[in-house]
């Protein structure tokens, strides 16, 4: 499925490295491979990171050297890139509400391409960035996806329409329309779903003299996970995109947004067993990291997602058990999974590795009960 470098976490390797439990490692040659699968698949699409999917400021470096554009969602994610000196225009600030103040500081950086959904947003962007690009986010089907968006974000295609109208005499400059079919989609037509939709709202937008320079593909490009079932290949992914594209009535400018489908598989999170307890039906194991060190999607309400968890040891002679693996809080949410296939003999001290934990992990982490977010180390 993915042209990805597994070596870089190698058991082996990791067994030896001299780091203290919990923490996180990002690959930066599955960075890279992520990359150039995008590149290779959606050879004309600009990508813009979403750095909400991990904002580690190694892995924003490589991919900011790679080339990368990148989507910021506040002033705070922006400082990020103006220290390691991404220039203003490869970022777009592609939330549609914003805090005025973070305009203006965009703004005052030199961005000038913003989001919006509604009347009152778009007015704010005209008093705090004057002059700037806008496209307008519209609200699209995104079932089949495990996050889905549209229901605090987007618009109609007529409201669309109305703001793109708007933007000239309010002194912006009508740029596109931006969609997002949800994060960790399994529908592989999403994006040409969305994209047929959008059709009809060039269309309207052509009769009425307004020709969109872009269009924006957003994100929810998928990671295969224990939980999911077989997730659409980029290769399916684009060849859908590119069969919609071809049938608009003119070909804006493409970008995406993807954030998931860069980071999730260059990353891991090593952590060490705590304690070992059997309770009526299962054993469990506590680890020194949990759903609030990183595994926030595993919570029920968060996903459900079930991470690839494997031992850093071999199971020797004593077969494999299933284990129910919990975090060191006092919090009866902070269960990782119920169904996790280990030696038979685990016990304190030993070590596990969560694997395609590198996106929507790190960025989340919290201090809950006084525990220290993992330290990241780039491999």
């Amino acid at each position: 499925m993915h042209d990805a470098n597994p070596s870089a976490f190698d058991a082996e390797f990791i067994a030896a490295l001299p780091h203290e439990t919990p923490y996180f490692l990002f690959s930066e040659a599955t960075l890279l491979a992520r990359i150039r699968e995008f590149n290779r698949y959606l050879p004309n699409v600009g990508i813009q990171y979403a750095l909400k999917a991990n904002s580690d400021p190694g892995v924003l470096r490589i991919l900011a050297e790679a080339g990368c554009g990148f989507e910021a969602a506040s002033r705070y994610e922006l400082r990020l890139l103006k220290n390691i000196g991404v220039p203003p225009d490869r970022i777009i600030y592609g939330t549609s509400v914003k805090p005025a103040a973070h305009i203006r500081e965009f703004a005052e950086y030199g961005v000038d391409c913003f989001a919006c959904d509604c009347r009152s947003e778009l007015k704010k962007i005209a008093e705090n960035a004057p002059g700037s690009r806008v496209y307008v986010r519209l609200a699209v089907n995104d079932a089949g996806s495990v996050f889905k968006f549209s229901e605090k974000f987007g618009t109609s295609k007529a409201t669309a329409f109305s703001l793109l109208g708007t933007c000239e005499s309010l002194g912006l400059r009508p740029y596109g329309l931006s969609f997002h079919v949800g994060s960790q989609s399994r529908n592989h037509r999403a994006w040409a779903n969305a994209l047929a939709n959008v059709r009809e709202a060039i269309i309207a937008l052509s009769q009425a003299r307004i020709k969109l320079e872009m269009l924006n593909l957003g994100g929810g490009f998928p990671c295969q996970y224990d939980s999911t079932e077989t997730v659409p290949s980029l290769a399916e992914i684009s060849a859908e995109i590119v069969e919609q594209y071809r049938q608009l009535p003119y070909q804006p400018k493409l970008i995406a947004e993807p954030g998931r489908g860069i980071v999730a598989e260059a990353g891991v999170l090593v952590a060490s067993v705590i304690a070992r307890v059997p309770r009526r039906e299962t054993t469990w194991l506590f680890l020194d990291a949990g759903v609030y060190s990183g595994l926030f999607e595993a919570m029920a309400y968060q996903g459900s997602t079930r991470y690839v968890v494997a031992a850093l040891r071999p199971s020797n002679t004593s077969g494999e058990a299933l284990f129910a693996l919990a975090g060191p809080t006092g919090d009866s949410p902070d269960v990782i999974t119920r169904e996790a296939l280990l030696p038979a003999d685990m016990d304190v001290g030993d070590k596990l590795i969560v694997r395609n934990a590198g996106a929507y992990s790190l960025s989340v982490t919290s201090e809950f009960n006084g525990f220290p977010k993992p330290a990241a180390y780039l491999v």
